[in-house]
């Protein structure tokens, strides 16, 4: 006869202020640690880009269902067509997130140049 365990094993809690982590559990980019202006920026706009990829993914999503629905087709469960004042700030969100991500692009290039002088 199989004998159950009923004990939990113990784990305390670790506090997360050296290290964040996304409600995934995932570890966010360590940008703030890293001390080369220039690392600190190209986790930036690596950053940006997944979350611009990701707000782009999602309202091709919603669009994709506002089609099936205009056409009666069943959609899948989880499926879901955002509001129009959600897409119209996703649309801003995603504008605004590249333009942020260009200066830096922009300033990145700069300091480049800068440190390229100095080095001759």
């Amino acid at each position: 006869m199989a004998i159950s365990n009923d004990t939990g094993t113990f784990c305390p809690n670790v506090l997360t202020e050296h290290a964040p982590t996304s409600p995934l559990g995932r570890p966010f980019h360590g940008a703030d640690t890293d001390s080369s202006f220039q690392l600190r920026t190209h986790n930036d706009l690596a950053s940006i880009s997944m979350a611009i990829n990701v707000l782009t993914g999602i309202l091709a999503n919603s669009d994709t269902f506002r089609d099936l629905q205009a056409c009666n087709v069943a959609a899948q469960a989880g499926e879901w067509p955002l509001p129009p004042t959600c897409v119209e700030g996703v649309f801003t969100a995603v504008h605004y997130l590249s333009r942020y991500a260009e200066s830096l692009s922009y300033r990145l290039d700069e300091v480049n140049e800068l440190m390229g002088d100095d080095a001759t």
